[in-house]
């Protein structure tokens, strides 16, 4: 059974919605961006037709907005499709949330960059085998193969590879135990879509 894609941590969800729509048409916009190029979404022929790629944004209150899991087949997400993470334990494998769906699976590797990158509002997370290939041409720094996405070790390593970074025109990081899998951030939304484009165009220029 392919676990990719499937919660990994415990979920307090708490009821009512995550946010207003308001709040979500920076990421929207970038969504339908990353959909059209098919580094997020789900396709049949991809990772056992599962969901793949998230997008999440820090609020003011230093709350985080993450689209809910397994939702990448729609075309486009509502208020209701969201999560609000309220709070975390990575120790305890634990994640508390605000809406009517649980977060996505890879909640604890967003918040292992906000944590670590106080400037990044913005993190997505998105699914391309040609920039995941080329990773060590392209200087992307790559978190250990044996921390599994979702877990706590996946946590602790992006943290560690986050914490120590010197490049701050390279906002972005491959995940070695999750294929295909990439982290970009940015203090907004332009700037960590423009890191996945500037490098899917570095890959397709060789």
């Amino acid at each position: 059974m392919n676990l990719e894609g499937v919660i990994k941590f415990r979920v307090e969800q708490l009821p009512g919605i995550a946010c207003r729509e308001g709040d979500i048409v920076d990421l929207e916009v970038w969504r339908t961006k990353l959909r059209a190029l098919g580094l997020l979404g789900r396709d049949p022929a991809r990772y056992d037709g599962l969901g793949f790629g998230n997008l999440s944004k820090r609020m003011p209150d230093g709350t985080v907005l993450i689209t809910a899991s397994q939702t990448g087949h729609l075309e486009a997400l509502m208020p209701a499709d969201y999560a609000r993470i309220e709070g975390f334990d990575p120790a305890g494998n634990f994640v508390r949330a605000r809406g009517p769906r649980k977060p996505s699976s890879e909640t604890l590797s967003h918040l292992a960059v906000y944590l670590s990158q106080p400037a990044a509002h913005y993190v997505f997370h998105a699914h391309c085998p040609e920039i995941w290939n080329a990773r060590e041409r392209l200087g992307i720094r790559t978190t250990c193969p044996a921390a599994e996405c979702g877990t706590p070790e996946m946590f602790h390593a992006i943290r560690r590879l986050a914490a120590d970074w010197d490049d701050p025109q390279k906002n972005v990081l491959a995940m070695g135990g999750h294929v295909d899998g990439l982290l970009v951030w940015g203090q907004t939304a332009q700037e960590a879509g423009d890191t996945l484009l500037l490098l899917l165009n570095a890959t397709a220029a060789v």
